[in-house]
């Protein structure tokens, strides 16, 4: 009998690897078939760092030296299919779409950053049967549980968006000069664009940059559940040069977030001892320029998502979803805003 349990616990932990392998190398199309689509003038990409690894190399590294042997996939939005194409391609055509690169979460394999971009893709455009087509790119980064325990596996994620939103840098700053481009993020994923944006904006980071950088730059960015220091986007601070390519930022914040409210853990033992989230308490604009506070937009959801720190719930909210599409497509606002959000006292850890 106690031979039997041995096996019947090997063959589980055996069966529980094969599903978590076939979750990062399974076909998408699997998931694809369950979408449905009727907006066929549109793009749909992912693209995928996760294969890439850290950057080695020190100082100003070349755009394109960042994006190599990046491995891309595109959407066939009538056929629902996925299949791999250059991401090259990418960067040749498109100049008449509006483009919107999403980044995902923690806790995202690879497969599942496939269903879930798609997902956020049909809620953005499902009340846009005529306006521009839309080009939209998945950004996929090494995001999948390494960890058992939640803190520990949080800050190995929280390490990996630096070089993450370098990659993503190295790709935004190869689009086409007219392209119009527009970022979000959610959770960790907001994080990866603070980085890249703050290395657009000629900014180093863990003692890299990019070389050659043009000087033309600017995006709409969207950030929700933001998981990055509240103070970061500040100057001074980690992702303080963010802000010159930003030509206008939406920050939906929820100051009822469970996760988010114990965001100071990854510092130590105690949350309250740590910094607070952006997307808990929003950004103290008070040291901003009158120019830089009139592109800053916040809204806080919390009286519609309670304490949930989920992409569904965002996507569940009616409210939340138009947010993200205003802060997203321009779009003029047609809701009554929410309760600005409070701004709580909090120890900066750099």
């Amino acid at each position: 009998m106690h031979l039997f349990k041995i096996s019947l616990v090997i063959g589980l932990l055996l069966l529980c690897h094969s599903l978590s392998w076939a979750d990062e190398s399974g076909d998408p199309n699997c998931l694809a078939q369950k979408i449905s689509d009727k907006r066929f003038q549109d793009e749909v990409w992912l693209l995928s760092c996760r294969s890439l690894g850290c950057v080695e190399h020190a100082g100003a590294i070349p755009a394109k030296n960042l994006t190599v042997d990046l491995v891309s996939w595109q959407y066939n939005l009538e056929g629902k299919r996925w299949s791999k194409t250059p991401y090259e391609r990418l960067l040749k055509t498109g100049r008449h779409l509006e483009t919107v690169l999403w980044v995902h979460g923690n806790l995202t394999t690879a497969t599942e950053a496939f269903a879930t971009g798609l997902r956020v893709y049909r809620n953005l455009v499902s009340d846009r049967e005529s306006r521009l087509p839309v080009r939209f790119i998945i950004w996929s980064w090494p995001a999948s549980k390494v960890l058992n325990r939640p803190v520990p596996d949080a800050r190995v994620k929280a390490a990996r968006t630096t070089w993450a939103g370098l990659r993503l840098a190295g790709l935004l700053d190869q689009m086409p000069n007219e392209a119009s481009v527009s970022l979000l993020g959610f959770s960790f994923g907001a994080r990866v664009v603070a980085a890249a944006l703050e290395l657009l904006a000629g900014g180093e980071l863990n003692g890299k940059r990019i070389k050659n950088l043009r000087d033309d730059q600017s995006y709409r960015v969207t950030l929700f559940a933001a998981a990055l220091d509240s103070h970061w986007l500040l100057p001074g601070s980690r992702f303080g040069s963010a802000l010159k390519v930003i030509s206008h930022l939406t920050l939906i914040t929820n100051d009822c977030d469970w996760i988010l409210k114990h965001y100071g853990k990854l510092y130590g033992h105690c949350g309250r001892r740590g910094p607070a989230a952006l997307g808990y308490t929003g950004l103290n604009v008070g040291i901003l320029s009158t120019g830089e506070k009139e592109k800053i937009k916040q809204f806080n959801v919390s009286p519609s998502l309670g304490k949930e720190h989920t992409l569904q719930a965002y996507l569940n909210s009616r409210s939340a979803t138009q947010r993200i599409r205003e802060g997203v497509f321009q779009k003029t606002s047609l809701i009554q805003a929410e309760t600005t959000p409070k701004l709580s006292k909090s120890v900066y850890l750099d």
